[in-house]
């Protein structure tokens, strides 16, 4: 009986466990960690290894059919080119990205936005650690800097 019991502890760990650094076993789903709180950048590293003090405000969110992300950001390659002002707010949608055989990738987020002149952009995020209270991810269309942000 006690070998039943270990080997079903064991299995449900390793079914548990996600594609993150962190959380190792978690019962919430990536969708419910990462929407419907804003999440502020504490800290961002580019692929020098130097951090790069940054104002930068992200929210998910899923309003019936659609998946919006807005962001409040001081950094260049996080907002849209072209535009005026110190702190631009960016509004787009968001969705994870496809893997193989139709399956949803949930490491990997598209955002996408207008820009000026009604160019589309498109951003890849892999992300690393997500938690109800910390989302960490590289940037893999700009640079690869590496984005930790805390929810309030």
């Amino acid at each position: 009986m006690k070998l039943i019991f270990s080997l079903l502890i064991f299995l449900f760990i390793i079914v548990s466990c996600g594609k993150y650094e962190k959380p190792f076993i978690s019962f919430r789903s990536p969708e419910k960690r990462l929407m419907n709180k804003t999440w502020t950048c504490v800290k961002a590293i580019n692929k020098n290894g130097t951090e790069i003090k940054i104002i930068d405000k992200i929210k998910f969110e899923i309003s019936g059919e659609d998946s919006i992300y807005t962001r409040i950001t001081n950094h260049q390659p996080l907002y849209l080119p072209n535009t005026s002002g110190n702190i631009d707010t960016v509004i787009g949608t968001w969705t994870w990205l496809y893997a193989l055989k139709g399956k949803l990738d949930k490491q990997k987020i598209r955002l996408i936005y207008s820009g000026a002149n009604s160019d589309i952009h498109n951003s890849v995020l892999n992300v690393n650690i997500l938690t109800k209270k910390e989302f960490e991810y590289q940037d893999l269309s700009f640079d690869n800097t590496i984005y930790s942000y805390e929810s309030n």
